[in-house]
């Protein structure tokens, strides 16, 4: 009966609405933004119980932790490809697939050695002391005695007259870096506590590789990291993946590894040196490389293979002649970390990935089914992508922005869902990146119409608009934005949404505790994704297109 009820409001909907003329449909104003009565339809479709189910189904063991290529992934992505269909979205180029091949690489455990010159040594074991990965996909890095360089924190950044190499040649050594950037502890440097590019794991391997390094090594703080050394283990043990190599890919390490705090103060007085006075140093301006007279030696083999994992695309066709070539992109990944063997039992862990990313894969899927059995359309198109190896370093977000589906040029906007909101609904959102675009304004207009408040990032040390697929969107000038849930959670004392979130990052954040719980609110999921169809509707609707803010580094490149 409920179900025949809700049927029944959903269609006497339609029929008040085909009741008033295009041009004169009802619209609430505010500012420039006018949210048409057919799109606040289509979002009143969004229901908790379907984002319940979609996350339900998609974090259940059945789909083996949803890791790139596997049987798991694969049923993952044919499920939403499915989904797409029924709700209408039409194929890409004649498939609902675009196929990203990618090397997976599984490290076999070993050790790590330092030598010292006078033949001390210290040994680290490999998942609870070091991680390891062959930047080049080998099925072996063989380091032979490695001289050991500390570079502070591997950072060469003009625009804030800073750089860690200096004139040293690092050519064919191991780097020992810091995590983070050096506004972590000096905020009248850099952004401060806010995380930079500068600051983030992948940025060290990519200026380690620049600098011809054969290595480098990060060291983890939780602090520096902003999360624990179990999630460290989780995301760098067992299968990793990396995009084919091809001539044109830019250089790269060959050893990517992590290192607990106390194995580098180990390392440091290895080197008859002090890790808490290098860290020091490497503070200020003038700090340059610091041989540590120590040498790493390392037999690092692993399986490889090499095979596809798609990315998932539905295309929305816009009603307007002339802007439909132009499309909106909404991106969620699908992927988590598979299935492991706990070293410690031996037993199976499936690694669910229920709030990371099911929740936003179910709001995705949510949003796409709301507009596709809508009877209206946007002026502009919409492609629902849901990709692949995200948590493999953004991979198939990479893949689709290296070879588009739809050209960047007609790429107007991309909005991101990357863990939607799980603890019920919010007063405030946080649209990461919207600050940086003209999209911040037609954002802020829409959170006023909805009595929402739009507030600054609340863990700014995480550096989260990096994190996600929509930074890849950013380095090829398409503006975008990732919108994240805020922290105060109605019916909740002040404090709570942001302890519940905080202990989810500390307990379950990419361990296999990340499952449904029992006090999640998927009123909150229901609300995140009929926002985040607001924000895209009425984007893909506005004929004006969506643009950076002057002296922002993501502008589009002028022909």
């Amino acid at each position: 009966m409920k179900t025949l009820h809700r049927w029944a409001m959903y269609w006497w909907v339609l029929w008040l609405v085909a009741q008033v003329p295009a041009q004169m449909a009802e619209a609430a104003d505010v500012g420039s933004v006018t949210v048409p009565a057919e799109l606040r339809a289509a979002t009143a479709r969004i229901e908790p119980a379907a984002l319940r189910a979609h996350t339900e189904l998609l974090s259940d063991p059945l789909f083996e932790g949803r890791a790139p290529g596997t049987r798991g992934g694969l049923l993952a992505a044919k499920y939403i490809a499915a989904q797409f269909q029924a709700y209408g979205l039409e194929p890409v180029n004649g498939s609902y697939f675009q196929n990203v091949p990618i090397v997976n690489l599984r490290a076999e455990p070993t050790t790590m050695l330092f030598r010292a010159t006078d033949g001390r040594q210290v040994e680290l074991a490999y998942g609870t002391e070091f991680t390891a990965q062959s930047g080049e996909c080998a099925p072996e890095v063989k380091l032979d005695a490695v001289p050991v360089v500390f570079a502070g924190y591997g950072i060469v950044a003009p625009e804030y007259d800073w750089n860690d190499y200096k004139d040293a040649d690092v050519r064919g050594k191991i780097v020992l870096l810091l995590v983070n950037d050096p506004g972590l502890r000096n905020p009248s440097i850099f952004q401060g506590r806010t995380l930079t590019y500068y600051g983030r794991w992948t940025y060290k391997f990519e200026e380690a590789a620049r600098r011809g390094a054969r290595g480098a090594l990060l060291i983890h703080t939780t602090e520096s990291a902003t999360y624990p050394w179990q999630v460290v283990q989780s995301s760098n043990t067992g299968v990793r993946s990396e995009l084919v190599r091809d001539a044109s890919s830019p250089p790269v390490v060959a050893l990517k590894s992590w290192i607990t705090d106390d194995a580098a103060v180990r390392i440091a007085k290895l080197a008859g040196k002090s890790l808490a006075m290098l860290s020091e140093q490497a503070e200020r301006r003038d700090f340059r490389p610091v041989p540590l007279d120590v040498t790493l030696s390392l037999d690092l083999k692993s399986e490889v293979s090499r095979l596809e994992s798609p990315n998932v695309v539905g295309w929305l066709p816009g009603r307007d002649e002339r802007l439909r070539a132009e499309c909106v992109v909404v991106t969620a990944h699908y992927d988590h970390f598979g299935v492991k063997d706990d070293p410690a039992t031996g037993r199976r862990l499936v690694y669910h990935g229920a709030l990371d990313n099911a929740s936003g894969t179910a709001a995705l899927l949510a949003m796409a089914e709301a507009l596709g059995k809508s009877p209206w359309r946007p002026r502009r198109s919409v492609l629902f992508l849901s990709v692949t190896a995200e948590e493999q370093g953004l991979l198939g977000a990479q893949y689709y922005c290296e070879r588009p589906l739809i050209p960047l040029e007609n790429t107007v906007a991309n909005l991101n869902l990357d863990e939607v909101n799980v603890f019920g609904r919010t007063r405030d959102f946080v649209p990461l990146g919207a600050e940086r675009s003209t999209l911040g304004k037609t954002i802020a207009a829409l959170a006023k119409l909805e009595g929402l408040v739009m507030k600054p990032d609340p863990f700014p040390q995480n550096g989260s608009f990096f994190r996600s697929d929509h930074f890849c969107f950013a380095k090829v000038g398409v503006p975008c934005l990732s919108l994240n849930f805020g922290v105060e959670i109605e019916g909740k004392p002040e404090g709570w949404g942001k302890e519940r979130f905080e202990t989810y990052v500390r307990r379950d954040y990419h361990q296999p505790t990340d499952v449904i719980q029992d006090d999640w609110d998927f009123r909150g999921a229901a609300q995140h994704a009929q926002f985040a169809l607001l924000i895209v509707g009425v984007i893909a609707e506005d004929p004006a297109r969506p643009d950076w803010l002057p002296g922002e580094a993501f502008q589009r490149q002028k022909p």
